[in-house]
């Protein structure tokens, strides 16, 4: 399957420090899935974070909440990660930190998320090998010549903006970032293209993401969407 890259960061790994990895997210949208069935905006105890990075990243069937307390099935075995795709992908610490407002930039989204503005009691980080785009990396993914970078991402649905964003799918996707204002609501990248945010056991689009561990090697392609890179752990 086809994965997008958001770029390189650096971020701590769980068990070799701080690194540069590149960051990549699921082309394809899985199903619709709440972010937390029981409404809080808590990714460290999340439905969808405990579904990602379970099911998903062990490729087996789940129960998921496709919206509040109701289940469906997950089929990860047909869309989750296989043996080779677990064994590049790395545990890091992800930012939690929010903000509450949709009316700030790409940068003052990449400030917040790196931040320890929260609802109060929520973590500002987490560890773990699966999550979401933040609203910065949505920000970030149109050019500056197109879309100027003091432009609000509550206003990004316009044609320079949203319309030249590679990570505009058409439809709802959440992001990994909370409010800090209040306590059960996440932001998503709405369809029109401009991020807001709502509750969080909506069933909007999920799109995996996961940082690379430094043992990957590109094998072949040339990085086009007809001519992907093809990866291998050169580690193993």
């Amino acid at each position: 399957e086809l994965w997008r890259i958001i770029g390189v960061f650096s971020v701590n790994t769980q068990s070799n420090g701080t690194q540069n990895l590149v960051k990549l997210i699921r082309n394809e949208t899985l199903d619709g899935l709440a972010w937390h069935g029981s409404n809080t905006n808590d990714w460290s105890g999340a439905t969808l974070q405990q579904q990602l990075n379970n099911g998903y990243y062990n490729g087996t069937d789940s129960t998921c909440n496709f919206y509040s307390s109701y289940t469906k099935t997950c089929y990860f075995s047909e869309t989750g990660l296989n043996s080779t795709a677990r064994n590049m992908v790395e545990s890091v610490v992800w930012n939690l930190g929010g903000i509450s407002s949709t009316s700030n930039t790409a940068e003052e989204f990449y400030t917040a998320e790196r931040g320890t503005t929260v609802y109060s009691g929520r973590p500002t980080t987490w560890t773990g090998k699966v999550g979401l785009m933040y609203p910065s990396d949505y920000g970030y993914a149109v050019l500056a010549s197109s879309c100027a970078r003091t432009t609000n991402l509550g206003d990004y649905d316009s044609t320079a903006c949203a319309g030249s964003n590679w990570l505009k799918t058409g439809s709802y996707q959440w992001t990994m970032t909370p409010s800090s204002s209040y306590s059960n609501n996440v932001f998503y990248v709405y369809n029109g293209g401009d991020l807001t945010y709502y509750n969080a056991y909506s069933g909007y689009g999920v799109r995996p993401s996961i940082y690379l561990n430094t043992n990957i090697a590109i094998s072949g392609g040339t990085g086009t969407s007809t001519n992907p890179y093809t990866l291998l752990n050169a580690g193993q």
